[in-house]
């Protein structure tokens, strides 16, 4: 089955993931605000949502003892974890949705920090659990035991030819 290209999220998704990090109880005022102010827009080179996004990832980092630039966007839980959904057989998006900004989170990306992506994507999740990887490896392995056709390539890859042991088999080429 192939993947689907991970999509990129808005810039006013990341926003609404910045402002529920930061605790920001209604974030669709300060939405508003950014995007409709006229005084702001002259005063920098990016406008709009783009500044305020900037801005709220300089509070986000300075929250949790990081640099901007270690800031990474996290799924959770992880797209190779969520319900596939399939359209003809075709898998066509995620359940819950992608860019969902409910599951979404900015994490710092280092193993030094607490909470990193990089350690709840391979080394263990949060609280200690398999990571995301472990969780679809686990899956796929359990998948694979269930799917018949599976079996069937394994029965067929055990009669090899040549067969394994001490018999001595003549070579099949004609002299």
């Amino acid at each position: 089955m192939s993947r689907l290209p991970r999509p990129n999220p808005s810039t006013e998704v990341r926003c609404r993931v910045a402002l529920r990090q930061l605790g920001e109880a209604f974030p669709e005022t300060a939405l508003d605000s950014w995007r409709y102010d006229r005084t702001i827009a002259p005063k920098y080179r990016k406008t709009g949502l783009g500044q305020m996004l900037e801005t709220l990832l300089d509070r986000l980092a300075a929250k949790l003892g990081c640099a901007v630039s270690d800031l990474r966007l996290d799924h959770d839980p992880a797209l190779e974890n969520r319900l596939k959904v399939f359209v003809k057989g075709v898998h066509v998006d995620y359940e819950p949705l992608a860019n969902d900004p409910d599951y979404l989170r900015y994490r710092p990306h280092g193993t030094q920090f607490a909470g990193s992506h990089d350690v709840k994507t391979r080394i263990r999740g949060d609280n200690g659990q398999l990571s995301d990887n472990a969780l679809a490896k686990k899956e796929r392995r359990r998948l694979r035991k269930l799917d018949p056709k599976r079996k069937k390539a394994k029965i067929r890859s055990a009669n090899r030819w040549p067969p394994r042991g001490s018999q001595k088999i003549q070579s099949r080429r004609k002299r």
